[in-house]
């Protein structure tokens, strides 16, 4: 490429041109404070953006990198683990109090402004437990305790189901 080439676009572009893509969303809040993080996933390179400002990361290393937006607080950064969920119960008295963390991640395939699927997924953690949070129709919640090591299994979950989707659109375009 020369100088008087316009370097091609690339996924992150806010060009005309628009490939599909697999990005997340990542909503932590931890006392006072509340983050936001966009991730999107390009190739061997991926990017996340806070507060305006982009950082590349090698995309092999998602999860370690959504691991450290995250707070250090009950499972929440455990490694992924595969364990099945405990038992179903109801959170006891103080509960809300003992919360010391919650993360929303949504994962979502699109193609420029056209989003495809959306999988949204969140998490309460007090400081030995970390319970899901699942939003009904109706508009109520179910609260239900979670494995050490949920919020990564079901980061990997979410983004290799948006990863087969996208594959799968781009081939039936093709």
């Amino acid at each position: 490429m020369t100088s008087a080439q316009p370097p091609e676009p690339g996924p992150l572009d806010a060009g005309p041109v628009r490939r599909p893509t697999v990005a997340l969303r990542v909503a932590v809040t931890h006392g006072d404070t509340t983050r936001r993080v966009d991730i999107e996933l390009a190739g061997t390179q991926s990017v996340a953006v806070e507060d305006g400002v982009s950082t590349t990361f090698p995309t092999d290393r998602l999860w370690p990198t959504i691991r450290d937006l995250l707070p250090p607080v009950g499972h929440l950064q455990d490694e992924p683990q595969g364990r099945p969920a405990p038992e179903p119960r109801q959170p006891g008295p103080g509960f809300v109090e003992a919360c010391e963390a919650s993360v929303v991640i949504a994962t979502v395939v699109g193609e420029g402004d056209r989003l495809g699927s959306v999988v949204v997924r969140s998490w309460l953690a007090t400081a030995d437990e970390l319970w899901s949070v699942e939003q009904h129709g109706d508009g109520s919640t179910t609260l239900r305790p979670q494995a050490p090591g949920a919020v990564a299994d079901l980061v990997i979950w979410d983004v290799t189901g948006a990863m087969e989707a996208l594959v799968r659109s781009l081939e039936d375009a093709s």
